[in-house]
């Protein structure tokens, strides 16, 4: 949340302008709006807000009929959507490889900050539905989305084009993803270790003991709050300064235990490149690197294909 408040702060003059040309609409904006609703964009402002409200009481009155109350429902996707953003911008400012960061989905946060009790059992039942996406933060669409249009950008291709082709895959992907856990299950059995088992398991422990909201959680997540504000203000101020709130907000996730060695060693062989061969050593480095991931994620392609024509165990590429 502080790196959401963060974002919005510097991007305050933008959206402040996005949300004039909303109203007045193109004939009203000046210079600087006209460049921001060009031709280039995907879709319009203001049919982007449309779209979004008309989506958004569409979700809520699915939750409500599943049992969620109309507050909780849309506090619940308040969260989220937050989520989304503040991952979206730790994508591109930082570029983080990672950002599960596990059990802080908006579930976790309302049960925590108002208690079980008060949220009652149809609420928390139909989290129980929704953990699916709210367990980890793994894979959140906007940056994924965020990354497509740069490359668009970037490569020059219409970005409208693109809008629809992604617009096509959130048609297929959902059916695709039903027919893949579906057929697992039914192949393999659904084991403990599904998510959900985990989801059914914390709801029969909400249900048996009603507690009071948690105190220790909400003193952490101010603390959270503002330690991440500190560092941007730090960063902000000073130009020695190297600890960056969006590395803070992913430090604790849970793929970090994974991957953070192989983030330091970048770390200082970046460094010692600039350090010692300067900006233009550093821009002819690059190809060199990016060939070594390419290189791993061909050989574990390779290795899974092969795994799967011949049915034979094979190396996993698995963090």
């Amino acid at each position: 949340m502080g790196v959401l408040m963060v974002a919005l702060w510097m991007g305050r003059k933008h959206l402040w302008s996005v949300l004039k040309e909303i109203i007045y609409g193109e004939g009203s904006s000046d210079g600087l709006l006209k460049r921001h609703d060009n031709p280039a964009e995907p879709i319009r402002y203001r049919i982007t807000l449309l779209w979004s409200i008309g989506f958004l009481i569409f979700i809520i009155c699915f939750c409500n009929q599943g049992g969620m109350g109309i507050w909780v429902a849309v506090v619940f996707f308040l969260i989220y959507f937050a989520l989304s953003t503040s991952i979206s911008r730790i994508r591109a400012e930082l570029g983080s490889p990672v950002h599960d960061i596990h059990w802080i989905g908006a579930d976790e946060v309302l049960t925590r900050v108002l208690g079980v009790k008060v949220l009652g059992p149809q609420n928390l039942t139909f989290f129980s539905f929704l953990r699916f996406f709210n367990r980890a933060q793994y894979s959140h669409t906007m940056p994924q989305q965020l990354e497509g249009f740069k490359l668009a950008e970037r490569a020059h291709i219409n970005n409208k084009h693109l809008l629809w082709v992604m617009v096509i895959a959130n048609v297929i992907a959902p059916l695709a993803t039903f027919w893949a856990y579906l057929h697992i299950m039914y192949q393999n059995g659904a084991t403990q270790n599904w998510p959900g088992a985990e989801a059914f398991d914390r709801l029969a422990k909400w249900l048996a003991y009603s507690g009071p909201l948690d105190v220790k959680a909400i003193v952490f997540m101010g603390t959270g709050l503002v330690f991440a504000i500190f560092l941007f203000l730090m960063r902000l101020k000073f130009l020695w300064w190297p600890f960056h709130p969006a590395g803070y907000a992913v430090s604790g996730s849970w793929s970090m235990n994974n991957i953070w060695f192989c983030i330091l060693i970048s770390w200082a062989v970046k460094g010692l490149l600039l350090r010692q061969g300067g900006l233009k050593v550093y821009q002819k480095a690059i190809p060199f690197f990016l060939g070594l991931i390419l290189g791993e994620f061909t050989v574990g392609s390779l290795w899974t294909i092969i795994g799967i024509v011949r049915n034979v165990s094979t190396y996993g590429f698995w963090f």
